[in-house]
């Protein structure tokens, strides 16, 4: 099933599907079902919001037996422009773009985002509900503090925002928006490492063929394990 939104957006759905199943592969971290709602800190969902209202989440999902070879996305994707244009400022600002990578935006991270809290999941439901809210809140803090749309408002304004709910340890009063922004973050880094531009910045060079006898360890990667192994009171065989 698509949408009329699908049409001309840069990562297909087959693609973000197949970063929502490695990141919900990866485990949920963080709270208890029973940690999982709105504060006062976070406006619940209103008729009409400054970002928009989003569509309904979807019904079906895969069921027992999906086609493998020719999937189907059975739910459309729901979040409005105005909400991607928000997640696409907030996940740059997390990941942007560098001398060694393109910014998460640039490889699709909003369109994941959006595919996520649209699947009928019960945690991708619980996600939609906190990220939701929680682009809202940004939006209504951004517009407050500074008279702009977060996603036009100046790098250091957005991240004065953002240092204020980054670290659980400080965000007096703001936990909810802490909490959204733990989870946001968790799926940004998630998403843009299961890009191909993702696993190069990592380093990643496993499943690279090699001509010849396998030649081991790199002397810089035993130097690091017998670094590693020396702090742990341990010392490599011999």
């Amino acid at each position: 099933m698509t949408d009329e939104r699908d049409q001309g957006l840069r990562v297909d759905r087959r693609t973000t599907i197949k970063w929502l199943a490695a990141t919900m592969a990866a485990g949920y971290a963080g709270c208890t079902p029973d940690d999982k709602r709105l504060g006062d800190e976070i406006p619940a969902a209103r008729e009409t919001t400054l970002l928009g209202t989003a569509a309904g989440p979807g019904t079906a999902g895969y069921g027992t037996d999906p086609d493998l070879i020719n999937p189907v996305v059975p739910w459309a994707r729901t979040m409005t422009e105005v909400q991607l244009r928000t997640t696409a400022a907030l996940s740059d600002l997390i990941l942007p773009e560098d001398g060694r990578s393109p910014s998460a935006s640039a490889v699709g991270v909003p369109e994941f985002i959006d595919e996520w809290v649209s699947a009928p999941y019960p945690q991708q439901r619980d996600d939609r509900v906190r990220i939701l809210a929680g682009l809202e809140w940004l939006e209504q803090q951004s517009r407050d503090r500074f008279g702009t749309a977060f996603a036009d408002a100046g790098e250091d304004q957005q991240s004065a925002l953002v240092d204020a709910i980054a670290y659980p340890d400080t965000a007096a009063n703001l936990e909810e928006p802490a909490e959204f922004f733990r989870r946001f973050r968790y799926l940004t880094v998630g998403a843009f490492y299961s890009t191909e531009a993702g696993i190069e910045d990592a380093g990643y060079i496993g499943n690279v063929p090699v001509a010849g006898p396998y030649p081991g360890p790199s002397d810089e990667a035993m130097a690091h394990l017998g670094g590693v192994l020396k702090q742990l009171g341990l010392s490599l065989p011999t």
